[in-house]
This record gives C-alpha cells, sequence and structure tokens, in this order.
C-alpha cells in the first residue's frame, strides 16, 4: 500500500527567500559580468534505487526564461522556413539533409552536434530519425503544425526536460548570470517543489540540495 503524503509535508520546506537569495546572490557575486553563466540546481535523493525505481522524464515549465541562448534549431519545410526567418529562428530544410549516403550522414551528424535542443516539424523524419536524435543526446520539441513553431520556439526557452537515469543525482538549469535575482529565486522554488511533488514521497526523498554556475563554488540549500 502506498504511503499517503500529509499536505503539508508535500511543501519544500527550505524553498524560502531567506535560504534562496543569499545563495543566489553569493553564486552571481564571483560571476564574470563580461561571461555569463548557467544557475543549475543538484539535487540528491535518498529512498530510490537505480535497479528498482523506475526512470523518470519530466517536462518542467519555469515562470522565467531560464536559458541565455535557447541553443534550438527547427528542422522543417519550405513554410516552416519562411516562418522561421521571419520570427528569427534558426531552422534548416528537411531536403538540405535527405540521403543515406556516407556524406549525408555525415552532414546530419555535424548539424546535431551545433544545437542542444531540435523542433520536428511535420516531414522531418524525411531526412532524420528520432532516434538518432536521442542517442546523441539531445533534447527534442514536437511541432505538429508550421504555425504553432514561434510559441514552441519560445516554450523552449522556459521548458527544460529533466531525464532521471541516476536516482542519486539530479541537476536541471534554472537561470542564467544576467537575470533578475528575483527571477533565478522564482524558478529555483518552482523546478526545486515540481520534482518534489513527482518523488514517491514528496521533499522526505531529498538528501540534499546545491545551487551552482557553470564554473565556480556551490553553496548548500538544503
Amino acid at each position: 500500500m502506498a504511503t499517503k503524503i500529509d499536505e503539508k509535508m508535500k511543501v519544500v520546506s527550505f524553498l524560502t527567500e531567506d535560504v534562496l537569495k543569499p545563495a543566489v546572490e553569493q553564486i552571481k557575486a564571483t560571476a564574470s559580468e563580461e561571461k555569463p553563466e548557467s544557475y543549475q540546481i543538484q539535487i540528491s535523493t535518498k529512498g530510490y534505487e537505480n535497479r528498482k525505481d523506475p526512470k523518470m522524464t519530466k517536462e518542467i515549465k519555469f515562470p522565467f526564461h531560464m536559458r541565455l541562448n535557447p541553443g534550438s534549431c527547427a528542422i522543417g519545410d519550405a513554410k516552416a522556413k519562411e516562418i522561421a526567418d521571419a520570427n528569427g529562428i534558426p531552422c534548416v530544410l528537411i531536403q538540405e539533409y535527405e540521403g543515406k549516403s556516407e556524406e549525408s550522414k555525415k552532414k546530419r551528424e555535424k548539424f546535431l552536434k551545433n544545437y542542444t535542443y531540435f523542433i520536428l516539424c511535420p516531414g522531418y523524419n524525411k531526412a532524420f530519425s528520432l532516434k538518432e536524435i536521442l542517442m546523441k543526446k539531445k533534447t527534442h520539441f514536437m511541432c505538429n503544425a508550421v504555425e504553432q513553431l514561434p510559441a514552441v520556439y519560445e516554450a523552449c526557452r522556459f521548458t527544460y526536460k529533466v531525464k532521471v537515469k541516476d536516482w542519486f543525482s539530479i541537476s536541471f538549469p534554472v537561470g542564467h548570470t544576467q537575470m533578475p535575482d528575483t527571477e533565478v529565486v522564482e524558478n529555483i522554488k518552482y523546478g526545486v517543489q515540481f520534482l518534489a511533488d513527482n518523488l514517491k514521497k514528496g521533499p522526505m526523498n531529498i538528501k540534499d540540495c546545491y545551487l551552482k554556475r557553470t564554473t565556480g563554488g556551490k553553496v548548500k540549500l538544503y
């Protein structure tokens, strides 16, 4: 029988302004103003076993943009390219990457290395397979109609797919050093609480939690 968690126990207790604001300020104080860096949350869990507990993939939709550079590119047809160009969205044509020759394969591999996130428009599979993208450990977002491309691209800046393969260590970005501290704090609150809501026993499964940036030290939140 599953353990019933009291509603009060579902709230992550350390997600307060008194804890988060000084932590963000401390991390930001030693960061370079010229070279922005990402903030990242690192969580260690307890009560999970990698061999027994199923892996988890969840989309965290943050209240504020958490990426300075989305690192996204759409893959679509001529209509998608037209819409993308009009909205300043990086986009490549499907037909430019079609083919089974070694040259075509190398061209696709080189392209996939250049981006982290891919927006897949109708017909993308004429040139790319989803398996090919996943094997490169890239993240994809589906765009079922090219008219939705601007909205999907904008959503990419708010969304991060957490893919938990190792239950002992979970990490995800929550912002960057050029964001207002208040927005970073709100993203931390939302991201950590969202993760806790998807753990078996909520916050009770959190062993410790740190905030860090791309380079430099980290600050313990819990």
